[in-house]
């Protein structure tokens, strides 16, 4: 080739292009550098890495004249800047980062049917930790604040991100002092709990970490056991498996067989699956367990004490109940006829429900909006200040028998959780 050639037409063309493609080759090499790297020294690396360059480039461009020999040194030194840098750095910074990580307690809260479980959290005092939430409400937004006072006032000490269901998200909480706490969600101002944070709290109990609780297993339409023993006063861990392919069941617990109370109702899985219910504090007592789908299959809650001994029989949850009615509900006098509800365009059939009082009830919900969640809930009025009744929410087309525990005699007001303009008047005669 002419020198003439080269000079004119090669080395203009192929000079750049080898440029480019040296940085280009060098950028994405720095780059995998700085995305394994934490964020703090990240960015220094790169401060270092360019203060480099200019200073190499500021060196180069002092002499008369740029060969290409100059061009290739200064990219070899910036290179090695670049390396020496994040060597350094990938040396020193991440473990410190990892070793704090594995030491955060673990802490687990769901939220299902548009309620905390469990409402009562005991965690560790002047120490971080992680919040596990589990999100299992499909397609609704929730999230967990945290205040001081329970009238939710004020600044939250902790504002947990939005998590749109199914999805469990790992929320890491700065230290609290020891003492008494609140929490909220935030799109739904019903779902509230407590938090204690003691020292040593959340670690080693039941529904923390190392906590375990008892495994329930279904098979062939029947649970492995007839008693399930839990310690009182303390969130708990039920681990269910359920074996039964394609056959959907649950463990709901009751005050007693009559299901006049029901203290926690479990999520529906369908077989072969396997979930952790957290079930919230029970005070001493027996309780009733059974399957919603399957009532034949049941058995009862032995609450003990920690460190066993004889628990008294009947004494109920220190937790409201999710089908309470809010106070000493009248005996059952019979089962009364079903109402039927329907639910299509975003909007209820009816605005007035009729109930016997005195008598357990049950309610057919058809839901006809496809692809749509509604439930029916219960309040003694508007404000929604006390729960009665809170109906599992549904997924349209679909319908859904609700079980409605014995109301005494007046009005009330019920609503669909996720569209609060869906409303109206129950009454009970």
């Amino acid at each position: 080739m002419k020198p003439g050639t080269r000079d004119r037409l090669v080395l203009p063309i192929l000079l750049p292009i080898g440029i480019l493609v040296v940085i280009a080759a060098a950028l994405y090499g720095f780059s995998r550098i700085l995305l394994s790297l934490p964020p703090t020294a990240a960015t220094a690396t790169a401060l270092v890495a360019a203060s480099g360059i200019v200073v190499v480039s500021a060196v180069a461009a002092s002499r008369r004249q740029v060969r290409l020999s100059t061009i290739l040194a200064m990219l070899g030194a910036t290179a090695g800047i670049a390396m020496l840098a994040g060597g350094i750095a990938l040396a020193v910074a991440p473990e410190e980062e990892e070793e704090g990580e594995g030491e955060r307690p673990v802490v687990v809260l769901a939220a299902f049917n548009i309620q905390y479980e469990p409402t009562s959290l005991v965690v560790p005092a002047d120490e971080a930790f992680t919040l596990r939430f589990n999100n299992r409400d499909a397609g609704v937004q929730h999230n967990v604040d945290i205040f001081d006072n329970p009238d939710f006032s004020g600044t939250a000490l902790f504002e947990g991100e939005l998590i749109t269901g199914v999805r469990e998200f790992d929320y890491v909480v700065d230290p609290l002092a020891p003492g008494g706490y609140f929490f909220r969600c935030v799109v739904h101002p019903t779902m509230v709990g407590e938090i204690e944070a003691v020292p040593g709290g959340g670690e080693g109990g039941p529904g923390g970490p190392g906590g375990g609780g008892p495994k329930v297993v279904a098979q062939d339409i029947a649970f492995d056991t007839s008693t399930i023993e839990l310690v009182a006063d303390v969130p708990s861990t039920i681990t269910f498996e359920n074996r039964d392919a394609g056959v959907q069941h649950n463990i709901a617990i009751y005050t007693d067989s009559t299901l006049a109370e029901e203290l926690f109702n479990g999520e529906l899985i369908t077989g072969p699956d396997t979930v952790q219910y957290p079930i919230p504090p029970l005070a001493v007592g027996e309780y009733y367990f059974q399957c919603v789908v399957h009532p034949a299959m049941n058995g009862t809650v032995v609450v003990s004490a920690e460190g066993g001994g004889e628990p008294p029989v009947g004494e109920t949850a220190p937790l409201e109940p999710t089908g309470a009615t809010g106070g000493e509900p009248p005996s059952a006098g019979g089962v009364a006829e079903p109402s039927t509800v329907v639910a299509q365009n975003v909007a209820f059939d009816t605005n007035t429900i009729a109930l016997p009082a005195g008598q357990l009830a049950t309610i057919t919900f058809d839901n006809r909006d496809a692809g749509v969640q509604h439930n029916i809930m219960i309040t003694t009025d508007d404000t929604l200040t006390t729960v009665l009744f809170n109906g599992e929410l549904i997924t349209g087309p679909a319908t859904i028998e609700y079980q409605i525990p014995p109301i005494d005699a007046g009005e009330y007001y019920f609503l669909c959780l996720v569209h609060p303009t869906m409303n109206g008047t129950v009454t009970v005669a």
